[in-house]
């Protein structure tokens, strides 16, 4: 199968990175399950350029994989095709390159697109994971299987059941390893 894997939020914990820039900066003290919605700026309260400096200035920190994301990712390649997936600012793909190398993160291809338009791609993928929900939804009806991770941010009822949730790379797994017949 191909997979497409969204970085942030799934295989690097960017909210880890995060969080100490915004004490740091505003002397605001936020835990994981504060961020209650995707946009970061909307949860600090700053202008949009402000909250995407945030960003970058978090995605050039070394943050830390995910537990069982390299293992997971490695277990997956055995059989399926992974893509990272990402919608990081364009000039940040450098960095994003050399923190893949750096951690040792196990992929056979790396896609950037413009936030929201993930789902703008001409590759078939049978599987996607993202943490983000409108990123998902661009998904549905173009991808049979649509993995969210859970995090407070993506928190919904899912009554449709257009997605499944996973709370941990072993359950990602799990699923992706159910799929496979």
């Amino acid at each position: 199968m191909k997979i497409g894997v969204d970085i942030d939020g799934v295989v690097a914990n960017f909210v880890a990175g995060f969080i100490p820039l915004v004490k740091e900066r505003y002397g605001l003290t936020l835990r994981e399950r504060d961020i209650y919605v995707h946009d970061l700026y909307l949860v600090v309260g700053i202008p949009v350029q402000e909250g995407m400096e945030l960003v970058r200035q978090t995605i050039r920190c070394d943050l830390e994989p995910y537990p069982g994301a390299i293992q997971g990712l490695a277990r997956l390649r055995q059989k399926h095709e992974v893509t990272l997936v990402t919608a990081r600012p364009e000039e940040m793909v450098g960095v994003t390159e050399k923190w893949l190398a750096r951690r040792k993160i196990p992929y056979d291809r790396l896609l950037h697109f413009k936030e929201g338009s993930k789902y703008e791609n001409e590759y078939a993928f049978d599987v996607f994971v993202d943490d983000h929900l409108r990123e998902a939804f661009g998904f549905v009806g173009r991808v049979p299987h649509i993995i969210i991770f859970d995090r407070p941010w993506n928190r919904t009822f899912n009554v449709a059941g257009l997605f499944t949730r996973a709370r941990n790379w072993r359950e990602l797994v799990s699923l992706v390893t159910a799929w496979e017949t």
